[in-house]
């Protein structure tokens, strides 16, 4: 069964994310930011334990340092994704992951 909430450590409490508010995830470093509409949450992992760890099927890698929810995919072209205001990259690697999760016509 695919969780369909998350709970990140910030300020010393554990706090719930809906994996659905999740716009894209990441990597900074030895860390990753979480990125929802309303907050920005850090978490100690990289993006491979992450995904390893959290096998949720909306969220996927799409690049060696992104990982973006294919529910809050607005349009997208041969090189990036649009999310809201954000622009990610696709990196060539993860392009035909991405192509399968996404349901083109």
């Amino acid at each position: 069964m695919t969780p369909s909430v998350l709970f990140i450590l910030k300020d010393e409490r554990h706090r719930k994310i809906r994996v659905q508010d999740i716009q894209y995830i990441i990597a900074a470093g030895s860390y990753l930011e979480i990125v929802t509409p309303n907050e920005n949450f850090s978490v100690s992992q990289n993006l491979s334990q992450f995904i390893r760890k959290n096998p949720i099927a909306s969220l996927v890698r799409v690049h060696r340092s992104y990982i973006v929810n294919l529910d809050r995919v607005d349009s997208f072209d041969h090189e990036y994704i649009y999310a809201g205001q954000h622009q990610i990259p696709i990196g060539e690697k993860f392009r035909e992951q991405f192509m399968e999760g996404i349901r083109c016509f």
